[in-house]
């Protein structure tokens, strides 16, 4: 009896999936957090990674956000390929960022600085900048024919919130995550897009914890 193409394609990934485990990136410890202006991130958050907040700080007295390019640092940049990468993530975490805090409701305007320019006036305003301190594709032939963790995908953004009037630093956070399974793999460029994307996704809801009076709290 032969089987039909789809079910034996199905197969093949059902084994897959088997052997290599869950598909996504994971959040995982910050390395070497650099912190800002005094403020380390160091108190573990089970959304935002790890955070360092100034005393006084509430998130709630600002009515908007202006969210900045983020710049790359030290990529592990091996071909054109990796380069297109590198180019093209902080326009996604950027673009992801502006979205997720528009969803939340928590402030009357979210400005995408890289569409709208924006100079302080009487509204409290918070700027939010940083860097991708990690980019690495990592490789997709290590990651399905080594597994154990070969060939990661890793990304990391360190965050800064700036209070817009003062200049000062009120904020700081950094977030790491790591992709090592998939089908046959997974793509590089989906795993990073993906680790990105969950980022701006979970400081959102980090963010709007805060809000409500909730302290950083590591996971259980």
């Amino acid at each position: 009896m032969t089987l039909p193409r789809s079910l034996i394609g199905a197969f093949v990934v059902v084994l897959s999936l088997g052997l290599t485990g869950c598909i996504g990136a994971m959040q995982t410890t910050a390395h070497e957090p650099v912190g800002v202006s005094g403020l380390t991130p160091t108190q573990e958050d089970r959304d935002a990674g790890v955070v360092g907040i100034s005393s006084g700080f509430e998130i709630k007295t600002y009515q908007l956000i202006a969210i900045d390019r983020f710049a790359v640092a030290d990529p592990e940049v091996k071909d054109e390929e990796d380069k297109k990468l590198v180019a093209t993530m902080p326009v996604l975490l950027q673009s992801e960022l502006v979205r997720q805090l528009r969803a939340t409701g928590l402030f009357v305007k979210v400005v995408n600085l890289s569409e709208t320019e924006f100079k302080p006036g009487s509204e409290r305003a918070l700027r939010l900048e940083g860097t991708i301190t990690r980019l690495a594709p990592g490789s997709r032939a290590l990651r399905y024919w080594v597994g154990f963790g070969a060939g990661r995908s890793k990304a990391q953004a360190e965050m800064r919130f700036v209070d817009a009037q003062s200049g000062q630093v009120v904020m700081v956070t950094a977030d790491r995550r790591v992709a090592a399974y998939g089908v046959f793999g997974g793509d590089s460029e989906d795993h990073l897009k993906e680790s990105f994307g969950d980022m701006a996704r979970d400081l959102a809801k980090f963010l709007a914890r805060l809000a409500k009076g909730e302290a950083p709290k590591a996971k259980e």
